[in-house]
Order: C-alpha cells, then sequence, then structure tokens
C-alpha cells in the first residue's frame, strides 16, 4: 500500500506540474510495466504514460536515424571535395607536363634521306623541284607525236 500512496502524490504533483525528470520516469515505469496491478481509476494514466514511453522511445529512433543520416551525409560530402580535389589535382599535373616538354617541329621535309625542319630551306628545294617538273615549249606532246608515226 506504501508504493501506491507514493504513487498518487506522484501523480499530484504530476497534475500540478511539479514533478521532476526522475518522478516522471518512476511514473511512467510503473505504469508501463504489466505486472503491476493497477488500480481501475488510474488506468486513463496507465494509457498516458504509456502513450509517453513510446513517444520517446519513438523519438529516439529518429534523433538516432538522422544522426546517422548526418553522418552518412557528412561522408558523401566530405568525398565528393576529395573527388573535386583530385580532378583538379591531375589537371594541374597533365597542364604543367605539356608545358614543360619540349615542342618538336610539325613541318619537316625529307630530301635526299635527311630531314630538314627549316622551312626556308624546304621552301627553297620544293621550288627546284617544281622547276625541274615544269616546261616552257611544247615538248610535252611531242613525245606522243613520235610515237604516232
Amino acid at each position: 500500500m506504501k508504493k501506491e500512496e507514493y504513487i498518487k502524490q506522484l501523480l499530484d504533483k504530476y497534475l500540478d506540474g511539479e514533478t521532476s525528470s526522475a518522478e516522471e520516469r518512476a511514473l511512467r515505469g510503473y505504469f508501463t510495466n504489466k505486472g503491476n496491478n493497477i488500480p481501475e481509476e488510474w488506468m486513463p494514466y496507465r494509457a498516458l504514460f504509456t502513450y509517453i514511453a513510446e513517444e520517446r522511445a519513438d523519438e529516439g529512433e529518429t534523433a538516432e536515424t538522422i544522426d546517422i543520416n548526418v553522418n552518412k551525409a557528412g561522408k558523401s560530402h566530405r568525398r565528393g571535395w576529395i573527388y573535386a580535389a583530385a580532378t583538379a589535382a591531375a589537371a594541374i599535373l597533365i597542364a604543367v607536363v605539356m608545358i614543360s616538354l619540349p615542342r618538336q617541329n610539325d613541318n619537316y621535309a625529307v630530301i635526299d634521306g635527311k630531314v630538314y625542319t627549316n622551312k626556308k630551306v624546304v621552301e627553297d628545294e620544293a621550288l627546284k623541284a617544281l622547276q625541274m617538273v615544269s616546261s616552257d615549249n611544247d615538248d610535252n606532246f611531242d613525245a606522243l607525236k613520235m610515237m604516232r608515226q
């Protein structure tokens, strides 16, 4: 009977808004324990404290879920920054290598087995070759006339 008197005092304090969190935990423990023989007039309190206990449990699960999701989001955000930094570093490295490599001359000519990269020499040799091929007279067709005869 002593326990029921204590619970009655706690209920009065609870309804007046004067209970501490430890006293409220004691009330929740008393009303959510299925082994207690609760008087009929206190059954509404049992529903109230059971509801409060379930809500707190749900809030705890929700808070844990939120913490887990925040941690995952933080990790993926951090991973994105790492990928971006690695990509930027690779681009800078490629640019530095391309700038520092010696340039090769793309324009060259092979004349008599020798490679010439000097533009002036190549142009002069090309003009000489064109002059050797070209002709000023009608000799081109003289060979055909000789073949017909």
